[in-house]
Parts: C-alpha cells; sequence; structure tokens
C-alpha cells in the first residue's frame, strides 16, 4: 500500500525544546497538514498510577485523541512512553515512531514491552536512535514519513575541489542537516579532517540535543552517533558527485 500523507499525532513534554524543535521543521518544510493533533504532557505519572487498573490512569492520558494514522512520540520520560502503546489502541493508530535521543527515554526492557504490546496490537512501530537514524521499515505511514525526515541524503555539487552546492534530499526530523548543508557551501573537500572539523562545528552549534551521556547499547553518546550519521551522508554524497 502507497500512502501520499500521513496523519499524525505528535506526544511531547511541555515547555521541551527538543519536540518542539521536530514539529516546527516538520511545518517548516511545507508538512503542516501531516500534523493531525498535538499533546503536551506537563507531568509524568508515578509509578505506582502504572501499575494501578483502574481509571486513574486516564488522568495522565491525553483528554482528546484525534483519528490518526501514525503518532510520534518525542522526548518523553521512560513512565510516560510506557503509556504509548495505549494512546496508539486509543487514537486508533497504525503505527508509531518513538524517538529515543536519550538513553534514559527508552531503556531496552521497556522497548521491548513497548515493541510486545504494539505488535500484539497489529501496529508497526520503530524506535530509532537517534531520530536521524530513521529509515524505511516496510510499513507505509513510517515509510512515507521516513521518505522525507529521517537518516540524511544529500546531494553535492563539487567544483574545482570546493563544495559549491548542497541539495537536501532526506534530512533529520530536528531540522538540521538543513543549516548543516548551508555551512558547508563554500568548504573544501580536502583535507577531510578539516571538513569534518567544519562539520562538527555546525553540528554542535545547530546545536544537536541528542543526549551526552553514554549510550551502553552504542558504546558511545548518542549525540556522537548523530555526528557520525551527517558525516556518513557527506562522505556517501561526495562519492556521487
Amino acid at each position: 500500500m502507497v500512502v501520499a500523507m500521513v496523519g499524525v499525532f505528535v506526544l511531547l513534554m511541555k515547555g521541551e525544546e527538543y519536540g518542539r524543535r521536530v514539529v516546527e521543521n516538520i511545518c517548516n518544510r511545507g508538512f503542516s497538514g501531516w500534523i493531525w493533533g498535538l499533546h503536551e504532557f506537563v507531568e509524568a505519572p508515578p509509578v505506582e498510577a502504572l501499575l494501578d487498573e483502574s481509571d486513574k490512569l486516564d488522568a495522565y492520558l491525553p483528554s482528546s485523541m484525534p483519528k490518526c494514522d501514525l503518532v510520534l512520540s518525542l522526548g518523553l520520560p521512560r513512565e510516560l512512553q510506557a503509556l504509548v502503546p495505549t494512546i496508539v489502541k486509543r487514537a486508533n493508530a497504525k503505527a508509531a515512531i518513538v524517538a529515543v535521543d536519550d538513553p534514559n527515554w527508552v531503556p531496552p526492557g521497556l522497548k521491548r514491552q513497548m515493541a510486545e504490546e504494539l505488535k500484539e496490537a497489529g501496529v508497526a512501530c520503530s524506535f530509532p536512535k537517534p531520530l536521524c537514524s530513521l529509515e524505511e521499515v516496510g510499513d507505509p505511514y513510517i515509510d512515507e514519513f521516513a521518505k522525507h525526515f529521517g537518516k540524511p541524503r544529500l546531494k553535492l555539487e563539487v567544483k574545482s575541489g570546493v563544495i559549491r552546492r548542497v541539495e537536501v534530499l532526506r534530512g533529520s526530523p530536528c531540522g538540521s542537516t538543513w543549516y548543516i548543508a548551508e555551512k558547508l557551501v563554500g568548504l573544501p573537500v580536502e583535507p577531510r579532517e578539516k571538513l569534518w572539523e567544519e562539520l562538527a562545528k555546525a553540528h554542535h552549534v545547530y546545536p544537536c540535543l541528542a543526549s551526552m551521556q553514554v549510550d551502553p547499547e552504542i558504546g558511545d553518546t548518542i549525540l556522537h552517533k548523530s555526528q557520525y550519521i551527517i558525516r556518513e551522508a557527506v562522505e556517501d554524497a561526495l562519492r556521487r558527485s
């Protein structure tokens, strides 16, 4: 099945820049029509509330949920991430993308639990770590989103060893790819070390909001992984230029 657009219900924390930046970038790139609903959580429920099978847990769930295709979880603490499968089912969503730009948001055990619950409900899911590593997974809704926002893909025009033009074919959801692309124009491609130094500078200045905490799963910080991803995108584009 091919879909032309995706109805997205966004979940984020009130006052946090991470989620707001992703939403703003999606809208700025001409996809504001994708946002069918947005809920800002003010606080996370206590652990005991998560174990309560009564209606008390409803107090922590969005009071209004649009019927949608995809639920996009952006920067929720683990207590709220645990509610995502419930929200997905109540919103009648067919897919979910859970950003993991901080290892504390979705620890491995919670990820397995969420994935199992979503699979049992017939819901496709992806847990990109970081969000800018998102690629197609074979689900029409996740794939349509990932066609435009996810793992960066660039096209470079190089003349006389200097980058003259950068086209973003697919950019990171946070928008950093477009910013970095602007900073690459005019830079010599050799020596590579100098090019990577300038790229890293732009990546930090934007700035990347991924965690600086070492993630045991990847043996590095998620911020560093994000930087490696954009560097690989530039290297790949240089090979094709």
